[in-house]
This record gives C-alpha cells, structure tokens and sequence, in this order.
C-alpha cells in the first residue's frame, strides 16, 4: 500500500504524518484483497482571516478498476482527517458486503437510455477539458455501484456488452439513467 501525503498552506509535522498513516492503516483490512493500493491525501488550511480557521482533507483511494474519493472541511485538520477516514472506511465497508454478497440489486426500471447529445450545443460550455483511462469494461450495476463509491452524480464507463462509452448519472427523482451514443 502506498500512502502519498502532501499539504498546501500547512506545514506537515511528524505527528501530522503519523496520525494520517495510523487513519490510513485502519483502512487496510478493507484494501489486503487488492493489489497495488495508492492512497492520496491533500491536507489544506485556510489559515488566518475571514471567521475561524478551517481545514480540509481530500482523500483519494485507487485500486485497480475502482476509485474511492473523499473531501472534508472542519475547524481542526485532526477532526477533519478523522471524519475523512470515517466515510472512507464506510465507502469501503460497502464495497466489501457488496462483492461478499456477490448480488448487485438494481432498479433495470430506473435505468433510460438516451441518444446522442450534440457537443456543438455544448462547446461554448466547456471549460476544462480532461482526458484518462476508463479502465476495463464493466455492466451498468457495476457503474451504478462505482459511481456511489466515488460520491459523484455521473460515472463514464466502457460497456461490457458493447464496447461503447456509456455514462450513467443520478436522476432527480432518484433513479438512474443512461447515456450512450449511437
């Protein structure tokens, strides 16, 4: 497992560094059955100024074929790293009954498919454009889950069936939905 641990507007201590890796070996009895493991932890403060001092901890998990993400802000960088270990040991916790219960329940009645959307449309909307990997081809329940463990509202996948992009996304009324090209 490797732990890279870098901070912005804070000095790392020693005892700052070993909080982070005693948090972070907690995590591990989730993680032995992946290999290699690389956690990222960004340690900002907001200093002095406007209000109280705040802290915030990104923590960014990545296995093979799945990532783990978090972000948390508190009035002390120990709290905060303590609540970002707390979800991230939930998020894994799920992880691990979901792949021992080896049955992942999804509403096919909440997943619509949609056609192709026109990025002309969309152009003088973009801002920052980012290219990656999207990894191996994974089913619709698998991007569902994903997407849940990331904490995020879409996920971009390669279909298993297909072989096509396809993106699945959280639907206001709670389902889910589709997008894949024609």
């Amino acid at each position: 497992m490797q732990i890279n641990i870098s901070g912005k507007d804070i000095k790392l201590t020693k005892a700052i560094k070993d909080y982070v890796y005693e948090k972070a070996d907690k995590l591990s009895k989730y993680l032995s059955h992946f290999n290699p493991v690389r956690i990222n932890i960004e340690l900002h403060s907001s200093g002095r100024g406007k209000g109280q001092p705040r802290a915030t901890v990104q923590c960014t998990i990545t296995v093979p074929d799945a990532v783990f993400r978090c972000e948390e802000t508190a009035g002390d960088l120990y709290e905060a790293i303590d609540i970002a270990q707390e979800k991230m040991e939930n998020k894994l916790r799920q992880l691990k009954e979901r792949f021992l219960e080896k049955e992942q329940k999804v509403n096919k009645a909440s997943i619509t498919s949609f056609g192709h959307i026109d990025a002309k449309d969309l152009k003088k909307l973009i801002k920052k454009r980012k290219r990656f990997d999207l990894g191996s081809p994974i089913d619709e329940a698998e991007a569902i889950v994903r997407m849940e463990l990331l904490g995020h509202d879409f996920y971009i996948y390669l279909d298993k069936i297909t072989g096509n992009q396809k993106v699945v996304y959280r639907r206001a009324d709670g389902g889910y939905g589709i997008i894949e090209g024609k």
